[in-house]
């Protein structure tokens, strides 16, 4: 049974990252030269294993409280951001107060695309229904009526949902049709335990299941391997360090990256 089978255990999002980080980092501390040894001659024989992908699963909790650490707590407009995960789809919850509207509304989602690295850290979602107005709120009766007004040109003229155009507006993600892209990477390039642990391993995709999301990953072998036959495969510099935890990722933010 592979170490990230025990994953789900841990308490929090935070403990989730401190896991994986930790089950590399005390592999690898103590034993440089018995792993620069061993990945020399595997390299040698054959890359198969190190091409072998290991489904972690990220349990719903998790995704949650990444939504509630990284954006939630983060951006003003947003007082919850939730999801429901089943097989194959997900259920987003958004409760938005901006200018004088509370709105609560829900949407359901496919899962198209994940990319989890060293330089791009991106979810693509595909938007399977209109979005529900669950609960609005309004300070005028003016404004409620011209939400309203606002959500119809969209569903009956426009044959859109508005949701896409609402997150860019402000500035969570951004949309194309009915695909929506969202960058996570300006909420986590100065997290040193996440970015430490997206420098071991990489997502290439993911699938959805009841209640957890499996991430397909590989282990960053070219990282370990020295330009030059007469370098040290690891050395000094790449012993692992305590990581840090999270920053306040609003006063970094920049626009979301280009596909």
């Amino acid at each position: 049974m592979s170490d990230f089978d025990n994953v789900d255990s841990s308490d929090s999002f935070d403990e989730f990252f401190e896991n994986i980080g930790y089950r590399f980092d005390e592999s690898f501390s103590g034993g440089w030269e018995r792993l620069t040894q061993s990945i020399k001659k595997m390299y040698t024989k054959t890359t198969d294993k190190f091409e072998d992908e290991l489904s972690l699963p990220v349990a719903q909790k998790y995704v949650n409280d990444a939504l509630q650490k990284f954006v939630t707590d983060n951006v003003k407009a947003i007082l919850e951001l939730r999801v429901e995960m089943h097989d194959d789809w997900f259920r987003l919850y958004c409760t938005i107060d901006i200018s004088g509207i509370y709105v609560e509304i829900a949407s359901n989602f496919s899962l198209i695309h994940v990319q989890l690295d060293r330089n791009v850290q991106r979810f693509v979602f595909g938007q399977q229904t209109y979005t529900d107005v669950l609960n609005l709120r309004c300070e005028s009766f003016l404004k409620r009526q011209g939400i309203k007004l606002f959500i119809w040109f969209y569903h009956s003229i426009l044959k859109k949902d508005p949701l896409g155009f609402i997150l860019s507006y402000i500035n969570i993600a951004r949309a194309k049709d009915e695909v929506i892209y969202l960058d996570i990477n300006r909420w986590l390039k100065k997290n040193k335990k996440i970015m430490s642990t997206l420098h071991k391993v990489q997502v290439n995709y993911g699938e959805l299941e009841e209640e957890q999301m499996i991430l397909k990953t590989q282990i960053n072998y070219r990282d370990l391997l020295a330009a030059s036959s007469n370098e040290d495969i690891i050395g000094a510099d790449d012993k692992p360090e305590l990581m840090q935890g999270p920053i306040n990722p609003i006063d970094d933010a920049t626009e979301p990256s280009q596909v």
